[in-house]
């Protein structure tokens, strides 16, 4: 299922009104009969039409053109008028919705859409979305789109909105904020009677995670027995008042009787809350190790936990974790971090206490220090602050002239997690020389086996000048800003 926001094309007449909001979604579903088809969902924001007087009240119209291609093929074409509820309160305009559904054979499509606003016809949004229909009577199962929810009844009759017998009103964005609380969403499986045997027992699954650790949120999870048809529903809800900001998925998983994947779906979205992030809430009743990694059965979980363990690994543990994420396998994975953890404490420390305190920084690295959609224990700075943990004294210069952005990292006491070596007075430099996408490289260090740099300084005023005298280390005219002052008396 794709979410697509797009704007009109705005008029250049000095008279042409605002452009028209539209979110654009669709979902594909299969029918019992295997007779598959795109339905398709648009939203328009009352308050970028224009409602015109009408009997009683005003209301908005727009004009809706479908056209699906297969190749430079037509195969479906509709044009219609789409009116928005009746109105009496021109300060209120809601939006409204339209649902359409259209019978395809499995292949590859175009579909395109234009939007016009009728009081303002020479106004035209338009957009195209490539789509690929697969269904099969194999023995595989397959599921539909996720269809996000605003809301679902009970139908009393058919309509387009209807679906196993509820009027499902579609949510078509993607973003949670804090004025909403519930996350509803419908799917469909095909093939469980194929594939297991008709009327076997199965278990949906389902869940939310961290899209960026893929570590499962306590508290929202939940599962349904069912037993197999040829289509089988399933309409639920999750209520995330208290789940904080972030990058989230919801997983849906299709398990036989042994518990066994058949098949997995997973919707991103993203939420905004105020909500805070407590690790201790979420493992309050969890006191071992092995009682926090048997919480995760998936791989991706779990690979992501082996992989935040590179920074704080010698050689031979980091070969052992490429070779644990290479196979994938989940109980070999959970049995590694079990032996990894334990292994770490020895005799006097409780490897559960140490696993959560390592895990919180890791969270923190996520947060804070991430360099685009790279997480952040893969960053320099992120490997740098869970290898080291969190330096005494962080100084951050975005603006000096004729200088990168750079921050350095002053350790008064360092303790390398890696070797168990400790260093006295150490200094970290790093540089973002993208600028846009913070993403800061490690350029420069005091310690040993760290990157050691004496030229770094040119490094950070590489736009304004250079040296090729290889004994130069240090830059001159670099009028304005304090790079010795900043280094030799961090603040």
């Amino acid at each position: 299922m794709k979410l697509i926001f797009f704007l009109s094309l705005i008029c250049s007449s000095i008279f042409a009104q605002s452009a028209v909001t539209v979110y654009f979604n669709y979902g594909i579903f299969n029918t019992p009969n295997a007779k598959p088809y795109v339905e398709t969902y648009l939203t328009i924001t009352g308050n970028s039409v224009k409602f015109s007087p009408t009997n009683n009240g005003y209301k908005a119209s727009v004009n809706v053109t479908w056209k699906i291609k297969k190749g430079k093929e037509i195969i479906k074409t509709t044009q219609y008028n789409l009116l928005s509820p009746l109105v009496t309160d021109t300060l209120q305009l809601p939006s409204f919705i339209d649902a359409q559904r259209f019978a395809l054979d499995n292949g590859e499509y175009t579909i395109e859409l234009a939007v016009i606003d009728n009081a303002f016809p020479e106004q035209k949004s338009t957009h195209t979305e490539k789509i690929t229909i697969y269904f099969a009577r194999t023995k595989k199962v397959y599921t539909s789109d996720v269809q996000a929810l605003e809301s679902f009844k009970k139908s009393n009759e058919k309509s387009i909105l209807t679906k196993s017998g509820y009027d499902l009103i579609p949510y078509n964005i993607n973003y949670y904020p804090k004025a909403q609380n519930t996350l509803k969403f419908y799917i469909e499986a095909y093939n469980i009677d194929t594939t297991l045997g008709n009327q076997a027992k199965f278990v949906y699954s389902y869940y939310i995670e961290n899209s960026e650790t893929n570590t499962k949120q306590i508290g929202l999870s939940a599962f349904q027995k069912q037993n197999a048809a040829k289509v089988n529903p399933l309409l639920a809800q999750f209520d995330i008042s208290q789940l904080p900001t972030g990058n989230y998925n919801l997983v849906i998983e299709i398990r036989d009787s042994t518990s066994q994947l058949q098949a997995q779906k997973k919707w991103f979205f993203q939420r905004q809350s105020d909500a805070k992030a407590t690790l201790e809430t979420e493992v309050k009743n969890i006191s071992s190790v092995e009682e926090f990694f048997n919480l995760y059965q998936d791989a991706d979980s779990l690979k992501s936990f082996v992989e935040c363990l590179w920074p704080i690994s010698g050689t031979v543990e980091r070969e052992r974790q490429l070779t644990q994420i290479s196979k994938k396998d989940a109980g070999l994975m959970r049995s590694y971090l079990v032996n990894y953890w334990h292994d770490r404490s020895g005799d006097t420390l409780d490897p559960y206490k140490i696993w959560i305190s390592y895990y919180k920084e890791v969270l923190e690295t996520l947060t804070l220090l991430k360099c685009g959609k790279q997480k952040g224990y893969y960053t320099d700075r992120g490997r740098v602050y869970l290898q080291y943990g969190k330096p005494d004294q962080r100084s951050q210069y975005n603006s000096e002239p004729n200088t990168y952005p750079y921050e350095i990292w002053q350790y008064n006491r360092i303790y390398d997690r890696a070797t168990n070596r400790f260093y006295s007075n150490k200094k970290f430099v790093f540089a973002n020389f993208e600028i846009a996408d913070n993403c800061y490289k490690l350029i420069h260090s005091e310690v040993k086996g760290e990157l050691y740099d004496e030229r770094w300084r040119f490094r950070l005023v590489n736009r304004s000048q250079q040296s090729s005298n290889i004994d130069d280390t240090k830059p001159t005219g670099t009028f304005g800003n304090n790079i010795d002052d900043n280094f030799n008396n961090p603040r």
